[in-house]
């Protein structure tokens, strides 16, 4: 006995197999375009993270710079300001960071000032990219400080 597809099985056969082909493609272009939106949606997040943590940098600066400026006779809206950003700070940076930085301000010493907090921020922002910047290599500005010594 011999079995033949006839003309009208024949094109069934592509029918089905071409509509197959086409299930397999949109399914293989779901799972990519799945893939790729997930990828973009890690990608964005990690691009907000350092935005933010770049802020936080500045505010750490801005920080340390009014902080070391203030005096006795400062306005107290210098020592709010001052009071809100350290708050702030103490929200975000982590602990070991955050008490280097307000022992920087508070008792500075060769270990801890505001230069080494410096360096330590640019470490937790910058990874393995931060290099091997030291608080020496860091330019600061003060009355007299690039005057020779007599």
């Amino acid at each position: 006995m011999e079995f033949t597809l006839g003309l009208p099985g024949l094109t069934l056969g592509l029918i089905l197999f071409g509509a197959l082909q086409y299930l397999a493609s949109l399914c293989i272009s779901e799972r990519l375009k799945t893939t790729l939106q997930k990828e973009h949606s890690v990608f964005l997040e990690k691009l907000k993270w350092e935005v933010k943590a770049r802020e936080q940098a500045v505010r750490v600066a801005e920080y340390l710079a009014l902080a070391r400026s203030l005096k006795e006779d400062s306005p107290g809206s210098d020592f709010r300001k001052a009071n809100q950003m350290s708050w702030e700070l103490a929200m975000w940076l982590p602990v070991d960071i955050y008490r280097e930085m307000v022992k920087a301000i508070t008792s500075p010493s060769e270990r801890e000032n505001e230069l080494t907090t410096v360096v330590s921020v640019r470490k937790l922002l910058l990874g393995e990219k931060a290099g091997n910047l030291t608080p020496e290599n860091i330019g600061h500005h003060a009355p007299g400080i690039g005057k020779k010594n007599r």
